[in-house]
């Protein structure tokens, strides 16, 4: 990190402190997530659950369709997000020519699982989508997510052209980022769930939900051209996924975001409205504090959610 961006990253923290108490302290301990929260199988703490707006469920196993289910039926059900008739857009990803092996890509069985589970909610159609580095149909291939998509009954591709058939013009009012190719079929569905996999990035820090959005635009470049960190919490503010689930089931720690890289396995999957509460959780399994990862603390700047995953009733099933 150099002067600049270190000012930065101060300043934001500062700012969001002040109404954020708690969630950027000055300690030299970095925000761990708390790994004695009490479980109950209904997945309901000691108390009454209230909004699933104001939860954040941890499912724990290994098993993509387990987690899965229970990590809904803790969040309300899938009833309380996908209704009758609904277009659903699902982002995860699969930008890397690595098998789910690899830790780089979100799992393709937990994908699939979730396709299911949209289309028994009475989904219309389930449209599974990104914007991969390299080929799409060898990305769509070696991830599994096509022939777990097609098995559960969605639609999976990749947005690699920039048409009208997959990009919409869109004013995005940033201080950097004014205008955006923006995804039409995350524009126009009635649900769009964000399903990043988390793991380390060398330019980040992490990748989980909010950098997982740079696949819904066609430029990526200027986001690495321009100033990095504030462009992806600007694009966070912009629109704000109906759901976040994020694959913690393993994930590379080092050499991110493409690796090869070392793999843990941290057996989870998080569930939460707030997309930068689940990237905070995250941001702690892999071992950071809150202000070496300066996109969360602009996007809570921005209104784009409380980093504070704490203040939440979380809840471990």
């Amino acid at each position: 990190m150099n002067r600049r961006d270190f000012i930065k990253v101060a300043t934001y923290a500062g700012l969001a402190s002040a109404f954020l108490p708690g969630c950027f302290s000055q300690s030299s301990s970095p925000v761990l997530p708390d790994q004695n929260q009490k479980k109950s199988p209904q997945g309901n703490t000691q108390s009454e659950v209230t909004s699933q707006t104001r939860r954040l469920v941890i499912a724990e196993g290994m098993d993509p369709e387990t987690v899965m289910e229970k990590g809904l039926v803790a969040m309300g059900g899938i009833g309380q997000f996908v209704k009758s008739g609904n277009i659903v857009a699902i982002k995860p990803n699969f930008s890397s020519t690595r098998g789910p092996e690899a830790g780089v890509t979100t799992n393709p069985i937990l994908v699939g699982a979730l396709v299911r589970q949209c289309l028994q909610a009475g989904a219309k159609e389930v449209r599974v989508i990104d914007h991969t580095f390299s080929s799409g149909e060898m990305c769509l291939e070696a991830s599994g997510i096509r022939a777990a998509v097609d098995g559960a009954g969605g639609r999976a591709y990749t947005i690699n052209s920039r048409t009208g058939q997959f990009y919409s013009a869109v004013n995005v009012n940033g201080e950097i980022l004014k205008q955006a190719d923006y995804s039409r079929d995350v524009l126009e569905a009635d649900v769009f769930i964000n399903m990043p996999i988390l793991k380390q990035s060398d330019p980040t820090g992490i990748s989980a939900g909010l950098k997982n959005l740079m696949g819904v635009v066609w430029d990526r470049g200027f986001f690495h051209q321009t100033d990095l960190h504030q462009t992806i919490a600007e694009l966070a503010a912009f629109k704000k996924p109906t759901l976040t689930i994020m694959d913690a089931i393993k994930g590379i720690t080092a050499n991110g975001p493409s690796g090869p890289g070392p793999i843990k396995e941290w057996k989870q999957v998080v569930f939460g409205t707030d997309m930068v509460a689940v990237d905070a959780y995250g941001a702690g399994l892999l071992g950071f504090k809150l202000t070496d990862v300066s996109h969360l603390a602009i996007a809570a700047k921005l209104g784009a959610g409380n980093p504070d995953w704490q203040s939440l009733e979380v809840v471990r099933v």
